[in-house]
């Protein structure tokens, strides 16, 4: 294999073998004088097998430049962990990207060997005398799981015939399901299933323990490898202090020398550090009803409309922004309105995004939503979320399914509540951390948000497509309503939040995926 993908172009990938001599080479643009690269690798690496790993020990003891460990990337896989631990992880925004086993899609009624898919009780911590008791209650909503997989398609079908949809026909109109034929019509039975199982999936997933076993990928660079490590060594579960020993073995076979830094002295101290943060953290047993969205504090307008406006007008002409602002005034509101108003009518689509002058915009919010919408919100790295431990304190929200016959709701109520009652017993036994795991899925969880509006439209667009949750539609419809309402000049730019309410929502892409996928068969 090449050690580079061309021996003569200025853009070319560097290919070589080990992570961290292709960490090592790119490090050296700062400290050469030679015009290319691969040069300096003919002369510096090709003939040193140890070259990489003496210049990350060198760079990291005699510079401490923790910049060159960002040179270094790995794609790591962790299976078969809790939803409690891939949250600690996916809360690292910078430097790490992440893809985990969806909740909407994969149905959790299988067994592996012999076991419903949530962590064994000896692996997290759970105390021995109530071992028996999580065991149960795992194995009960999981069964529960499994019973109402089938009735809860049967209700949604039932709520949405589908004799009463329209779908596309062979040209692309959308006609009643009976009057279709042939290829149109198997898709339309394909695309139809698909998304009543989904819609299934999506009510029963808040039966779903925090507990429950899910897949993580994760692809990202060194720095942020070594202190993902330290996180998670700084807390007091069982199951984080496994995976970071994992994570340390794994990578040390790849980022050899670099890696010791999560745990040499200093290491020590920053999880130190962060162990002493976490022991102050103590969730208070206060019941609570939360409103789904609360805004706390916003850029008022007038200003952050001036604000947006200015720095527009500065990335067109480069004028000093003190004049522009002064010429804002001096013209008035309607003009500093218009200029917003010509941006967003710029846009012809969400994918087209707004300028950066809305990230002048900031918003401090509170969210409510249960456990398993916050797993979607969390992805959104421009909102920056800080949150509590998962508690039963603020109860849960009962999806449309669980409430269509009395028996089955209370089935669910009875679960939710030997959930809260297993939690406080387990609390008082190993403590928050812990007891965290019995927490399942439909549980409300508050968290706060600092972000602009930039990233708010982003969302609010993105989350209220027909396709999405319809927690995170309704959760993307109180953001916009609430912007609206704060700041009504700077919500013109929400071009495309989608408020309309549909039958199955994801049937719509359901039917382009299984077009998509007969046109590729011909």
């Amino acid at each position: 294999m090449s050690e580079f993908s061309n021996s003569d172009g200025d853009v070319f990938l560097v290919k070589l073998e080990r992570m961290i001599d292709r960490g090592a080479l790119l490090s050296r643009y700062s400290r050469t004088s030679n015009l290319d690269i691969r040069d300096v690798y003919h002369k510096e690496f090709e003939k040193d097998s140890k070259r990489g790993e003496d210049f990350y020990r060198r760079v990291f003891l005699e510079y401490g430049d923790e910049s060159v460990a960002e040179l270094v990337t790995a794609q790591v896989s962790i299976q078969n962990v809790s939803n409690i631990l891939t949250k600690l992880i996916e809360e690292q925004r910078i430097g790490l990207s992440y893809l985990e086993k969806s909740s909407r899609y994969v149905a959790y009624n299988k067994k592996s060997g012999g076991s419903y898919l949530f962590c064994p009780p000896e692996s997290i911590g759970i105390p021995a005398e109530l071992e028996e008791e999580y065991r149960n209650l795992c194995n009960d909503l999981f069964e529960f799981y499994d019973k109402c997989l089938l009735p809860a398609q049967e209700y949604f079908m039932k709520s949405w015939p589908k004799e009463d949809l329209l779908f596309p026909d062979a040209d692309g109109a959308e006609i009643p399901f009976m009057e279709l034929k042939g290829e149109a019509l198997e898709t339309a039975e394909k695309s139809y299933k698909s998304a009543v199982r989904a819609r299934a999936l999506d009510d029963l997933r808040a039966l779903l323990p925090a507990s429950t076993k899910t897949n993580l990928g994760i692809s990202g660079n060194g720095r942020s490898f070594i202190y993902l490590i330290q996180r998670l060594k700084s807390m007091k579960i069982p199951e984080a202090q496994r995976v970071a020993d994992s994570l340390y073995n794994e990578l040390s076979n790849e980022f050899p020398e670099l890696i010791n830094a999560a745990v040499n002295r200093y290491g020590q101290k920053q999880i130190e550090y962060m162990q002493s943060e976490l022991g102050k953290v103590n969730p208070m047993e206060l019941k609570q009803n939360l409103p789904l969205c609360s805004f706390i504090d916003w850029d008022q307008e007038p200003s952050a409309a001036y604000r947006i406006a200015s720095i527009l007008r500065f990335q067109e002409t480069g004028e000093d922004i003190p004049s522009i602002m002064e010429q804002l005034k001096q013209k008035g509101y309607d003009e500093v309105k218009s200029i917003l108003d010509s941006y967003a009518e710029r846009r012809k689509g969400r994918r087209d995004k707004v300028p950066r002058a809305y990230e002048s915009c900031q918003y401090f919010l509170q969210v409510a939503v249960n456990f398993g919408a916050f797993r979607d919100v969390q992805r959104h790295r421009f909102l920056s979320i800080s949150r509590p431990p998962l508690t039963p304190y603020n109860g849960y929200t009962v999806p449309p399914f669980f409430k269509s016959d009395a028996e089955t709701l209370q089935k669910f109520k009875s679960l939710m509540g030997a959930s809260s009652d297993l939690y406080g017993r387990i609390r008082k036994k190993a403590g928050h951390q812990v007891a965290q795991y019995v927490i399942p899925f439909a549980f409300v969880y508050p968290v706060s948000i600092v972000t602009n509006a930039r990233e708010l439209i982003h969302f609010c667009e993105l989350r209220s497509t027909p396709q999405s949750h319809y927690d995170l539609r309704e959760l993307s419809r109180a953001i916009y309503n609430g912007v609206r309402e704060k700041t009504p000049a700077v919500s013109r730019a929400f071009r495309f939040v989608d408020t309309g309410d549909y039958a199955l929502g994801r049937l719509r892409s359901e039917q382009k995926k299984e077009l998509k996928l007969r046109n590729m068969e011909k």
